[in-house]
């Protein structure tokens, strides 16, 4: 009776020994889950996950290092494939659900005054740095930087988060019709904002890395280039935001710009949306042999050209 008494307790012993072991994994698990907010969309996980880790790597000289270390710290060590720009969203009816309502992310309170989209949501920068976590550094990354840092310039910024490749797929429109579904967004925002000041349709150039690269006080930066389109009445005044801008660069930092293309005639656009406001403007920051760290050096200086325009519009 002695020897059944011992095992049985040996038994329970090993069963609250198992029992607190679960209770600890799933504790932590839930704190953890709880920490990076995993949430039930892909593109406000997309969202979220840029908005936390550009505030981490923030004052940093070293973005790929905080970076890294953000995703393997938060994230259990899984690489974030959902920051691919070809993403496919889980709930299908997302698209036809944003033309009664645009979800922006940002506080109801504050008024936009810059929109940033991105016409070609699929364009990508070198992976260099980021080839072994399956990262893809794109416009759209590009854009939720330059949010981040306008931000924090007190600019109230939006980003076009919804997958405008989707959008194209789902209204049998090729790549030439990507200005049309980019219009569709544009659109929606303009006639629900009158408080923006400048849209910025983001891209990237398919130039070579000597054309597209400088140095600036010691740090690799990516090369601006605007876009004008000519095809339409009234692009003197988009012309002359683009030009404000540039002048604005050149007596700051003049290797920073590669000046202002106007494009029409076969075989281009020509109007790039730009006829439905005098404010919509087309910046391609870099190429596709600039790194993310090359780009996010850029931004940061345009973020403070964009708003010392804004400034001298306030003045005017």
């Amino acid at each position: 009776m002695r020897k059944r008494f011992k095992k049985k307790k040996k038994i329970s012993l090993k069963k609250l020994i198992s029992s607190l072991i679960f209770i600890f994994v799933f504790a932590f698990t839930l704190f953890n889950l709880n920490k990076i907010k995993i949430i039930e969309s892909n593109s406000k996980f997309i969202n979220t996950t840029l908005n936390n880790s550009n505030n981490y790597i923030h004052n940093d000289t070293n973005i790929f290092n905080k970076l890294l270390l953000y995703i393997n710290e938060n994230v259990f060590n899984s690489p974030i494939y959902f920051l691919k720009s070809q993403l496919k969203y889980s709930n299908d009816d997302r698209v036809s659900k944003n033309e009664e309502e645009i979800d922006f992310f940002y506080e109801k309170n504050n008024l936009p005054i810059i929109y940033i989209y991105n016409s070609h949501q699929g364009e990508t920068y070198s992976y260099k740095y980021l080839e072994e976590y399956n990262i893809t550094p794109d416009v759209l990354m590009a854009a939720n930087m330059l949010k981040d840092k306008l931000e924090n310039k007190g600019i109230n910024t939006l980003v076009e988060e919804n997958d405008i490749l989707e959008y194209m797929k789902k209204n049998n429109l090729d790549h030439s019709g990507s200005y049309i579904a980019s219009r569709h967004f544009l659109e929606s925002v303009i006639n629900k904002y009158s408080s923006i000041n400048l849209f910025i349709d983001l891209h990237r150039d398919a130039a070579s890395h000597d054309v597209t690269y400088t140095n600036i006080n010691g740090k690799d930066c990516a090369k601006i280039l605007f876009v004008i389109g000519l095809e339409y009445s009234t692009y003197e005044n988009n012309l002359e935001i683009a030009t404000k801008l540039n002048n604005i660069i050149l007596n700051k930092y003049p290797s920073l710009t590669r000046g202002i293309m106007k494009k029409e005639g076969y075989g281009v656009n020509g109007v790039y949306n730009q006829d439905l406001s005098n404010n919509v403007i087309l910046i391609e920051v870099g190429g596709n042999e600039n790194n993310i760290e090359e780009v996010n050096n850029t931004l940061d200086l345009l973020s403070e050209v964009i708003g010392e325009y804004l400034d001298e519009k306030k003045e005017r």
